[in-house]
């Protein structure tokens, strides 16, 4: 069990691992984008849609944790 660490009862855990790891899968999945867009022959949209939507949602995740204090 996870207990408040101040005496309002708010629990402020640290969001500096989660951030990183969010903006490492953005930059992973950007990488991956790109790679689809240089091979034109075989252009899959659904991939690309599917790349553009997993950078999209981590992006609003990133944006709605709390800054660091």
């Amino acid at each position: 069990m996870i207990r408040p660490q101040n005496a309002l009862g708010v629990n402020f855990n640290p969001t500096e691992q989660l951030q990183e790891k969010l903006i490492a899968e953005i930059t992973g999945f950007e990488r991956q984008l790109d790679s689809t867009d240089l091979h034109e022959q075989s252009v899959d949209f659904s991939m690309i849609q599917t790349y553009k939507e997993l950078i999209q949602s981590r992006r609003s995740m990133l944006e709605k944790l709390p800054r660091a204090f």
